[in-house]
């Protein structure tokens, strides 16, 4: 399995090593909904301040120690400790109640954290390299890393022997290694390779979406940007099928906001912005921002901004070219400024950049609330919005679905009306993998989520003659 040698914080080995060792207690499901896992049956209490996860009794970890509640609850007071997802900062504390079940008590309702536990794997307390997943960790020196079967797998022996992931530092190369029958799967099929990879008939390519959508997330301290006519008009200018056709090669779908639009509580806004750039046109002269005379040798526009692009993605460049254009369509000129990741990261957590182009996780209601809400606690985004605190504060409190569902109502009209980017496209993702394997795919899903039932597809039997 080949791995890109640029490796984001939803790409690459940080991801896909865990998902192939450890478990969680439950998993989220394309549409938000939970799944058991680990954890094969949870409870809430009337007031939603107690969650109780009954455990399975036949998982082992790749050392033979059993799965109990003692070990999980450990392992959970340290992922709680080190606040690794949002909704933990509502959890005073977790016990063993009996045999097969641990109790987590919460200072007020959260209807982030069943959502959350989902994105968290469980791994033996100090011992992170030892998981209760398919394979176990047997290697790992630079770029190479080897995982074995583990053969008391809870839910079956995987038919794979070992999965070896290497890392190379073009697409170009690893196509080149899959050609010669020395690799089996490409983890990511770049949108610009994708019509050649599935024109090859040893190969077979499986697309699914991806629930990470792109925004262009706004600084509302700007002098121009802060005001939400201007922001308003931004996006009615903003031919979302253009950008997706162009800038991503049609390998995605236009986004209305950042929730997931296969999300069970999501409900398509009546008041979405729609394309309409002869309105863009009019609320920026209503707003004060004309278009000035003409002047020699220089582009009229009504104003500019800077807009940072993450350089080592093409993806971004792209798309930031096509934007350019569009705003250019209504008198706006934005400039690109190409960074580093690290460059960018310090942008974006300082607030330092007038927009910047990036993709952001979106399936988890918990993730729209951590990227939207203003900052109360670990920085991640530092544009200066706060208009939407109210609404996601109603979402996280919720006590149901059907307040939940309210909740995103409320919120999609406040991203409508005062919107905190201009969120361009969800994106599509293709996997490759040698036709020799059977991965026993599913509409829309990741390969990745199944490979341990995965199964190398039976050579014609000879015929003698």
């Amino acid at each position: 399995m080949s791995l890109p040698a640029g490796q984001t914080t939803s790409t690459g080995l940080r991801t896909l090593i865990p998902l192939l060792t450890t478990e969680p207690l439950l998993t989220n499901e394309m549409d938000g909904s939970q799944v058991a896992r680990l954890a094969q049956d949870w409870a809430w209490d009337e007031s939603r301040t107690k969650l109780q996860l009954k455990l399975r009794r036949d998982v082992l970890f790749h050392d033979g120690t059993p799965l109990t509640p003692k070990v999980v609850a450990q392992a959970l007071r340290a992922r709680i400790a080190a606040h690794s997802v949002s909704s933990f900062a509502s959890v005073s504390s977790v016990s063993v109640t009996g045999e097969d079940a641990v109790t987590l008590q919460l200072t007020q309702p959260d209807s982030f954290l069943l959502p959350d536990l989902a994105l968290v794997s469980i791994a033996m307390p100090g011992k992170s390299d030892i998981g209760t997943g398919p394979f176990k960790l047997a290697s790992q020196s630079g770029q190479q890393t080897l995982l074995r079967r583990f053969d008391q797998f809870y839910r079956g022996r995987p038919a794979i022997d070992a999965v070896e992931i290497d890392t190379y530092p073009t697409q170009r190369k690893a196509w080149a290694s899959m050609m010669r029958g020395s690799l089996d799967m490409l983890y990511e099929v770049s949108r610009d390779a994708v019509e050649f990879v599935e024109a090859e008939s040893a190969v077979n390519t499986y697309k699914f979406p991806r629930a990470y959508y792109i925004p262009l997330i706004f600084n509302v301290r700007h002098p121009v940007l802060k005001n939400a006519q201007v922001r308003r008009a931004i996006n009615e200018a903003l031919d979302k099928d253009a950008l997706v056709q162009e800038g991503l090669r049609g390998r995605g779908r236009p986004a209305e906001g950042p929730i997931w639009p296969d999300h069970w509580a999501y409900i398509a806004s009546a008041q979405s912005t729609t394309f309409n750039p002869d309105a863009a046109r009019l609320r920026l002269d209503a707003a004060g921002y004309r278009i000035p005379p003409v002047t020699a040798g220089q582009m009229p526009s009504r104003f500019s901004f800077t807009c940072a692009v993450w350089a080592e993605d093409a993806r971004f460049e792209r798309l930031a070219l096509v934007l350019q254009k569009q705003f250019a369509d209504i008198g706006i000129d934005m400039r690109l400024e190409p960074l580093s990741a690290t460059a960018f990261d310090e942008r974006a957590l300082s607030g330092r950049f007038d927009a910047l182009l990036i993709e952001m996780a979106g399936r988890s209601l918990s993730w729209v609330y951590r990227f939207w809400h203003s900052p109360s606690g670990q920085v991640v985004l530092n544009s200066g919005y706060q208009s939407a605190d109210s609404a996601l504060e109603r979402i996280r409190r919720a006590r149901s679905d059907d307040e939940v569902r309210r909740g995103v109502v409320d919120l999609m009209r406040v991203f409508t009306e005062d919107p905190p980017a201009a969120f361009l496209a969800w994106q599509m993702q293709s996997r490759a993998v040698s036709a020799q394997f059977d991965v026993r795919a599913e509409p829309n899903r990741d390969i990745l989520s199944n490979v341990w039932q995965w199964r190398p597809v039976a050579a014609p039997a000879s015929v003698s003659r």
